[in-house]
């Protein structure tokens, strides 16, 4: 039994290492908690939080633009009339990304065009 879940183990950290390129973007609004590692000094994090968070792991050629406005009275004992607003907007724009066999080609001397051209498939 304890092969098998050996063999799983073993199997979930090759695909968590082998992780392709890709862009892995995370949006959050409301209330949230992370657990994690501070890996400056190995000590246990804790977060709660309320509110918006973006989390971006992106590749080149990535544009990324948030705006937004929060409205609140964070003054202790006073209470808000308007109470809290939040508004918000993400903007995501990912153009033609390369990998390194593409860079390695253009460098080799190959032409840029012919390069993309087979890439796109046209």
């Amino acid at each position: 039994m304890h092969k098998i879940f050996f063999f799983i183990g073993i199997t979930v950290i090759s695909l968590a290492m082998t992780g392709c390129g890709h862009n892995a973007i995370q949006y959050g609004d409301g209330v949230g908690f992370d657990v994690g590692i501070n890996p400056e000094n190995c000590a246990l994090s804790m977060n709660l939080r309320y509110g918006k968070i973006l989390s971006a792991v992106t590749r080149d050629n990535v544009e990324i633009e948030v705006t937004g406005k929060a409205n609140a009275d964070g003054t202790a004992g006073a209470e808000s009339k308007t109470g809290v607003a939040t508004d918000g907007n993400l903007k995501i724009k990912i153009g033609r990304q390369i990998n390194g066999a593409t860079v390695d080609l253009i460098e080799a001397g190959a032409d840029p065009d012919k390069v993309v051209e087979s890439l796109s498939g046209k």
